[in-house]
């Protein structure tokens, strides 16, 4: 013990300083908890705002996709319907009693159209790794695999068009010259631009211009015509059925995310 009052003052004072000291440190460390998790939930609910932005723009592009989809399998379904036509019609060994309307079919078949779905959305979220931001994993999966459906699906029309329509049906037709050139287009946005260049052209054409009637019905190069509108039929036809399985599979995302969107409460 201390009887020199000066050295108790002293210990009391140094024992006071410590005291203070560690309920300072201890202020000081609250604080840093208590700003930290006020951090935390200010990130979670900007987080939580970013995903619900995104599963908005998701939907919205998702309902573009449906639209452009109903309209692409409405266009090869009239591809289809030239082709179906085009085939019985050459198939049969009689007279073919509207042979304008069938070169205009086999004009029609010519054309066709390449499918691009919205990716604007989906892209921004892999290329800033927000698709993380995605809290339902199962959620998350759906939509990864189903712009890799996406992608796939579109890859495969265009390799079918550029094989069976460009290289293989457009190629022949352009090199026999079978039909002369017609306007008219399965593809609306354009055909009242197909027929507007007719007109500048100002010379009609009809069945008389068609090198097609005047070979007899067995004739090899109408064989090979023959079977060049089966298969390009046939694409139209394969890219309906590919079609109508994204609308499908569009759908069941889309409702999935609307679900997603309302189970939350607005941030």
């Amino acid at each position: 013990m201390h009887s020199n009052p000066i050295g108790r003052l002293a210990v009391e004072l140094r024992e006071m300083r410590w005291a203070h000291v560690v309920v300072e440190l201890v202020l000081l460390v609250l604080g840093i908890l208590i700003a930290l998790a006020v951090n935390d939930w200010m990130q979670d609910r900007r987080d939580a705002q970013t995903e619900r932005q995104y599963l908005e723009l998701l939907a919205r592009d998702l309902d573009q996709d449906l639209e452009v989809l109903k309209e692409f399998a409405a266009y090869e379904e009239r591809q289809t319907a030239d082709g179906v036509m085009a085939y019985r019609a050459l198939r049969d060994p009689a007279e073919v009693a509207d042979k304008e309307a069938i070169a205009e079919a086999l004009s029609r078949l010519m054309s066709r159209r390449t499918l691009r779905l919205v990716r604007a959305t989906y892209t921004d979220l892999l290329s800033t790794g927000n698709i993380r931001l995605i809290r339902n994993t199962g959620l998350r999966d759906r939509i990864v695999k189903l712009y890799e459906a996406n992608e796939r699906a579109s890859t495969i029309i265009d390799r079918n068009n550029q094989a069976f329509v460009d290289q293989m049906y457009m190629g022949f037709m352009m090199s026999t010259g079978l039909i002369a050139p017609r306007s008219g287009s399965n593809l609306r946005i354009i055909d009242a631009e197909l027929n507007e260049f007719t007109a500048r052209i100002g010379l009609p054409v009809n069945a008389s211009a068609d090198r097609l009637w005047g070979l007899p019905a067995d004739a090899p190069e109408r064989k090979l015509l023959n079977n060049h509108v089966w298969q390009r039929a046939e694409v139209s036809f394969q890219a309906i059925a590919r079609a109508r399985s994204l609308i499908a599979d569009i759908r069941g995302v889309r409702e999935a995310i609307g679900h997603e969107v309302a189970s939350r409460s607005p941030q």
